[in-house]
C-alpha cells in the first residue's frame, strides 16, 4: 500500500481479513517474514506503539465510553500524543468527523451513524497516517451510508493512507481505488472494483463452484406442514440493526437456503431464531406456537436445533459422549441403550461415526468434526434444523457428503434452514431460497427464479 491510497480488501470468512488488520494494528505479531508500515518495522511492535508510530483501527461495532460525552472520548484517544498537541488534534478530529457541534453530547446518548462518526474521530486524534477501516458500514441504512461514504473520501482527501475492510460492497466500489482480494490467507488477485467483481476466480470464491451440482439436485418436495414462520423478524447487537423486517416460512421436509454475502445478516438470523440474538421486533412461531421470547435451551427441547458455525464440539471429549449430549434430557448420559435410539440414525447418516465413537473429537478432521455437529444436532430428534455456514473449511468432495446427508435429513421430514458459503451447491438442494442484502431481503422464491447476475449483485455489486 502507497502513501495515500485508498485500498480495499475483499475475501470471503476465513480468508484473513481480520488476522491483517490485528497485524497492521500491532495485535498481533507475524509468525514469519516482514511487515513494514509508516516506515517502521513493525514485526515486533504492541498494539500501543502502533498508535504512537501512526496506525488508527476503526471497529466494526462502536463501544465508546458510553457515560463521557463525545469529547472526552475523543480526549482520551489523544492521549497518545504530546500534551500541546492534543488539543488541536481533538477539535481537528472533531471537526473533520462532523461532531464538532455534538461534542458535548453523552455518547450513550447518540444514533448509529453518530457513533461511526465518533468511532473514526477517535482515530483521527491520534493523528494517524494509516487509518483502517474495519466494516464500519456494518447496520447503516441508505441515507447514512451515502454519509458515511463522504466522510470517508474527507478522511482520504486530508491526506490520510486508508485501508478499508468491507463486506457491504457499495462502499467498496465507490471508495476504493484499488482492491486486493484475499483467500485463504493469500493473496488471490488485485485490480479496480470492477476488474475483481468480474474477475472468475472472484466469482468462484464467493459464489462456489458449481461442479458436481447437478448430482446434488433435489427433486421438488411436496410442502407439508409449515414448521417454522418468521413475519417482520428485526435484530442487532447494541445499537446496530442486521436485520430489518425479514419474513419467510418453512414446511415439514423443506430445504430453505438462505444466501448473502457476508455481512448480510445470516448468522444473526440463526442466532435470533435460535433465540441467542434478541429480537427487536416481529414474531417466531415454530410448530404453531409463539417463541419468539422463549429462550434458547426451550427452543432446542422443543425441536428447534441449531448447527453452529465452527462446530462448537468438546474437544476433549469423545465422538460418542458429544453426540450424547444431543439427546434429549430423560435420555442423557445414564440412559440403557434401548434408550439411545436416535442415535442410530445418526450412524445411519454417518457410519464413519461408528469406527470414530471412542475417539476424542479434537483429534479428528474438519469433515468429521462437522458430521459430529451435525449428528449431535440430529440426536435430539428436532423438527427443524439451521445449518450455519456448515462447508466453510472443508474440502469440495466432503461439502458434497455433508450436503447430501441434508437432503437425506429433508427427506426424512426434518425441515431445514441452510445457510452455505457454496451457493450454487446450496441452490442446488434447496425447494426455496431467501436472499439478504444488508439485512433485508432482496429475493425471496425458488432458485430458478434467481438469475446468476442477480448472485453476483448481491455478493460483488457487479453489474
Amino acid at each position: 500500500v502507497n502513501e495515500g491510497e485508498l485500498v480495499g480488501i475483499m475475501g470471503p470468512n476465513g480468508a484473513g481479513k481480520s488476522t491483517f488488520f490485528s497485524l497492521v494494528a500491532g495485535a498481533r505479531k507475524p509468525s514469519s517474514g516482514k511487515l513494514h508500515v509508516c516506515g517502521k518495522d513493525f514485526s515486533k511492535i504492541s498494539l500501543g506503539d502502533a498508535a504512537r508510530h501512526g496506525v488508527g483501527l476503526a471497529h466494526q461495532i462502536p463501544k465508546p465510553f458510553r457515560k463521557l460525552t463525545v469529547r472526552q472520548n475523543v480526549d482520551i484517544a489523544s492521549y497518545v500524543l504530546p500534551r500541546k498537541r492534543r488539543k488541536v488534534a481533538v477539535d481537528y478530529a472533531l471537526e473533520l468527523s462532523g461532531l464538532a457541534d455534538r461534542q458535548d453530547k453523552m455518547a450513550g446518548d447518540l444514533g448509529l451513524l453518530e457513533l461511526k462518526r465518533l468511532e473514526i474521530a477517535r482515530v483521527l486524534a491520534l493523528e494517524p497516517k494509516l487509518v483502517l477501516l474495519d466494516e464500519v458500514a456494518a447496520g447503516l441504512n441508505e441515507a447514512d451510508l451515502d454519509e458515511l461514504i463522504a466522510l470517508v473520501r474527507e478522511v482520504h482527501a486530508s491526506g490520510k493512507t486508508v485501508i478499508l475492510v468491507e463486506h457491504v460492497q457499495e462502499v467498496i466500489h465507490k471508495l476504493a481505488e484499488r482492491v486486493v482480494v484475499l483467500e485463504w490467507g493469500s493473496k488471490l488477485t488485485e485490480g479496480t472494483p470492477a476488474e475483481v467483481s468480474k474477475d472468475p476466480r472472484v466469482v468462484e470464491i464467493y459464489l462456489g463452484s458449481a461442479q458436481n451440482e447437478d448430482a446434488l439436485k433435489r427433486e421438488p418436495t411436496k410442502a407439508g406442514e409449515t414448521r417454522l414462520k418468521v413475519e417482520g423478524l428485526s435484530a442487532g447487537y447494541g445499537p446496530v440493526k442486521v436485520l430489518n423486517d425479514v419474513s419467510f416460512d418453512v414446511a415439514q421436509g423443506e430445504i430453505l437456503t438462505v444466501l448473502g454475502a457476508n455481512g448480510a445478516g445470516k448468522t444473526t438470523l440463526a442466532k435470533a431464531l435460535e433465540g441467542m440474538v434478541k429480537t427487536r421486533s416481529g414474531t417466531v412461531v415454530f410448530k404453531g406456537d409463539v417463541i419468539t421470547d422463549l429462550p434458547t435451551f426451550a427452543r432446542q427441547r422443543s425441536g428447534l436445533a441449531l448447527v453452529p458455525e465452527g462446530r462448537r464440539l468438546f474437544g476433549d471429549l469423545t465422538v460418542r459422549e458429544n453426540l450424547r449430549l444431543g439427546l434429549q434430557s430423560e435420555r442423557g448420559f445414564k440412559a440403557s441403550h434401548k434408550d439411545q435410539s436416535p442415535l442410530n440414525k445418526v450412524y445411519e447418516l454417518f457410519p464413519k461415526l461408528l469406527e470414530l465413537n471412542d475417539r476424542q473429537a479434537g483429534q479428528l478432521s474438519g469433515g468429521e468434526q462437522q458430521m459430529v455437529a451435525v449428528g449431535r444436532a440430529l440426536a435430539g430428534e428436532p423438527d427443524v434444523i439451521i445449518f450455519d455456514e456448515l462447508s466453510l473449511g472443508l474440502a469440495p468432495i466432503i461439502v458434497d457428503r455433508l450436503l447430501e446427508a441434508v437432503v437425506q435429513i429433508a427427506n426424512w421430514g426434518t425441515s431445514v434452514v441452510l445457510i452455505e458459503q457454496n451457493i450454487h451447491k446450496a441452490m442446488a438442494v434447496a425447494d426455496k431460497i431467501l436472499v439478504l442484502k444488508r439485512g433485508e431481503v432482496v429475493f425471496s422464491g425458488k432458485p430458478s427464479d434467481f438469475s446468476e447476475a442477480e448472485l453476483q449483485r448481491a455478493y460483488l455489486g457487479a453489474d
